[in-house]
């Protein structure tokens, strides 16, 4: 009897013990899985984005939810997927729509997202456009929602302190060496003539090349483009992405080029913002240059199929933007014909 009675006391302690350690690991798995979300409203739609997890280190898979609720009736389009959002690479991506019981609809979609690097990060704005059939009003117009951004900080993989502490104390002096100098470093000398050698033929060729790229403007070249692709004809129903997707890369490389901007992963809202702080791009070529964004971006992102006549108007549209936001005089050297450089582009 005593022998089962200090067993069960026994028992009794360690369960005491093993209690508290059950509660603290159990809160902080509920810590780690409490998502970064932001919410935004508009009309009959809401959509809330959420990053799981809030406080992530660098390299581990974060997991970004988009779910948006819209009521009967309204007809909401989600993001296009891509290969990537912002910095971030997508890495899985799966959409999912649910009919709820009071008529209206939920949609989601969920990135797995990779961070590119530590420090303070930012998701940027997902664009929802929807059409709300419920108003006759609306005149079949549809309407667009942003949601807020998401910032957040991707912590170092390497504890502060612990690459200091892992350095290896200072070496003694080197013994010297016997034998000539020249004989014992020979190869070394050998290795970086060849170097030299490379490097200055890699630059004489770069130097030919920025050369006779230097010829034609970024006017002369957006130009060009703009000719191949009106004699490549307007798109059918099967070409209209490519062809709209070509004709606003013409456009962003030129002010690109033109304006000293750098902002080829930019969304085009972020693009604008940028263009926006662009020296000598005044305010009418900017509200031109927006609304033939807009026009680009309804059909490579809303599925909107434009007919002949919507499509030569877009590229009347662009050639009216370079030549009104093309500067007077872009250099001191004659510019040569626009058909002399398409012939040479082509």
């Amino acid at each position: 009897m005593r022998r089962f009675a200090a067993l069960a006391a026994l028992l009794a302690v360690a369960s005491c013990q093993q209690e508290p350690v059950d509660q603290g690991s159990a809160a902080s798995a509920e810590d780690a899985a409490t998502p970064l979300t932001a919410e935004t409203r508009e009309g009959p739609i809401a959509a809330t984005v959420s990053l799981v997890p809030a406080e992530p280190r660098l390299g581990d898979p974060l997991t970004l939810t988009l779910s948006v609720e819209a009521a009967a009736d309204v007809v909401v389009d989600m993001p296009a997927f891509g290969d990537a959002l912002g910095r971030f690479a997508i890495i899985d991506y799966a959409p999912r729509e649910e009919l709820l019981e009071d008529g209206s609809a939920r949609h989601v979609q969920r990135y797995t997202l990779e961070a590119p690097m530590s420090g303070r990060q930012r998701i940027p704005k997902l664009r929802i456009e929807y059409l709300d059939e419920r108003d006759p009003a609306s005149e079949a117009r549809s309407r667009e929602l942003l949601t807020d951004e998401l910032g957040f900080t991707v912590a170092s993989v390497l504890p502060e302190g612990e690459v200091g502490a892992a350095l290896r104390p200072v070496r003694g002096p080197l013994a010297e060496l016997e034998g000539p100098w020249l004989e014992r470093h020979w190869p070394w000398l050998a290795a970086l003539l060849a170097l030299l050698i490379g490097a200055g033929v890699g630059v004489f060729l770069w130097l030919r090349r920025a050369e006779e790229r230097a010829r034609l403007t970024a006017y002369d070249r957006a130009w060009a483009r703009l000719d191949r692709l009106q004699r490549s004809g307007l798109p059918d129903a099967g070409q209209l992405d490519a062809w709209y997707v070509e004709l606003s890369d013409i456009v962003r490389r030129y002010i690109e080029e033109r304006f000293r901007l750098r902002a080829p992963e930019l969304t085009t809202e972020e693009f604008l913002l940028e263009a926006r702080r662009a020296a000598g791009l005044s305010a009418p070529h900017r509200e031109l240059l927006s609304a033939f964004l807009e026009r680009c971006d309804r059909v490579k992102f809303a599925r909107y199929s434009p007919g002949d006549d919507e499509s030569r108007e877009a590229l009347d549209f662009a050639r009216r933007f370079l030549r009104e936001s093309r500067a007077v005089v872009e250099s001191s050297q004659p510019q040569p014909p626009d058909a002399a450089v398409a012939e040479a582009a082509a």
